[in-house]
């Protein structure tokens, strides 16, 4: 992928059939590979939690408690109200959502690495008190939301943790917007892109 991911453990033959047999029976809205890095991301952790805004129907959700279950096990939290929302891209989420992430997370093995958090971010965000090592957004795509997300959650993230946007390679959307906007002032660096899915981090040079 790049020099970031060069420490990893590239997955196994065996990991890589399991996982694109994984992604073959789940409704994800990522590549194979955009998939593999929330994997790879997700099993580099060792402590802390693993935080997801946007769950859908739970195919970045499944990738990201696979790895978790393959490296360290901490706990996994998506966050999402599955209330009727119409996306910036066209999409239509809603409460039938909840019962596909339901049974994703049956059909996957995650169930019990998962939890699902089913209210907006904001309702709870400045009680959390677990440190966050990955956090993944994947939420509002409109600058506004990504914004206030980004703002709700980093104040909880570990040191030497990572943030990954999806969506985010697009100028017209907000995740690209809002990273062009952290990462100009030096606090925060970009580190990884594979496919419309970037990696950031706090920068050392801040």
């Amino acid at each position: 992928m790049n020099s970031f991911l060069k420490h990893f453990e590239d997955p196994s033959e065996a990991t890589i059939n399991a996982l694109k047999l994984c992604f073959d029976h789940t409704e994800c809205m990522l590549t194979f590979d955009e998939s593999v890095l929330l994997y790879c991301l997700a099993k580099e952790v060792t402590s802390g939690c693993i935080v997801e805004i946007g769950s859908y129907r739970g195919g970045s959700t499944v990738f990201l408690g696979r790895g978790s279950i393959d490296g360290a096990q901490v706990p996994v939290y998506a966050i999402d109200p599955h209330k009727q929302f119409v996306g910036v891209l066209g999409g239509v989420f809603g409460p039938k959502d909840r019962t596909i992430f339901y049974r994703t997370m049956l059909e996957q093995g995650c169930s019990e690495i998962v939890s699902l958090i089913n209210l907006s971010s904001e309702y709870f965000a400045s009680k959390w008190e677990e440190p966050i090592s990955l956090l993944w957004i994947d939420g509002d795509h409109r600058y506004e939301g990504v914004k206030r997300d980004f703002k709700l959650w980093v104040p909880h993230l570990a040191i030497e943790a990572v943030i990954v946007f999806d969506d985010a390679t697009d100028p017209n959307l907000g995740p690209r917007k809002l990273i062009d906007e952290i990462t100009v002032s030096n606090h925060f660096e970009k580190i990884i892109t594979v496919g419309k899915v970037v990696v950031i981090r706090v920068s050392n040079s801040k």
